[in-house]
């Protein structure tokens, strides 16, 4: 049985990050931001953070992309191109056709 508390678990569980040298008025407007928000300072950095983490950067779907393309033993036709989009249409008007 462990002997903490669910706060106490999630504090070791989650990583903090202090950042220094902040000026005072970037602080102040975050703080608006924050307030306007609806949130504590510490609950809107948080929320930003993670958009940050979670958005995709161009770099990202670039590579994936050219990761897939070498993954192609040959190049692609124009026509297989528009066949699969009209086997992709057709796949959804059979789909929207059944709802």
């Amino acid at each position: 049985m462990i002997d903490h508390c669910e706060e106490c678990l999630q504090n070791t569980c989650m990583p903090s990050i202090s950042i220094r040298n902040v000026p005072q008025a970037t602080r102040d407007a975050l703080a608006v931001k924050a307030g306007r928000a609806g949130q504590s300072l510490q609950e809107y950095l948080l929320a930003r953070l993670v958009e940050i983490g979670d958005r995709v950067e161009v770099a990202e779907v670039i590579a994936e992309m050219e990761a897939i393309a070498s993954a192609w033993e040959g190049s692609v036709t124009s026509e297989q191109i528009l066949d699969a989009v009209h086997e992709g249409r057709r796949e959804a008007d059979e789909k929207w056709d059944r709802l």
